[in-house]
């Protein structure tokens, strides 16, 4: 993922992210996440970022392209995930109806 220290002024790195309101995490910890994580441990981190974070710090942790990559596990409410899915362009899985 893309963010290192030097890309984060206002988020400073020994502080507790806002938008982790659940578990205190760092800017560096997170990025460590990101970047080593498994699947499952980033789109946890993702889904956070984009329920909780400000539209700017979003981008200084990912890329378009790093969201779209995990669209299909990300936590998100289905409005917020549509809403996204249409940001990014995502065409939504069609549901299989059950018979």
């Amino acid at each position: 993922m893309q963010a290192s220290g030097t890309d984060l002024p206002e988020l400073q790195q020994g502080d507790s992210l806002y938008f982790f309101p659940e578990q205190p995490m760092t800017a560096a910890q997170l990025e460590k996440l990101l970047a080593e994580g498994t699947e499952e441990r980033r789109a946890w981190a993702v889904s956070h970022l984009l329920r909780y974070a400000d539209w700017d710090d979003i981008w200084k942790f990912v890329t378009r392209d790093e969201v779209r990559d995990l669209f299909a596990s990300l936590d998100l409410p289905d409005s917020l995930r549509t809403a996204w899915a249409r940001m990014l362009k995502i065409e939504p899985a069609p549901v299989r109806e059950e018979p």
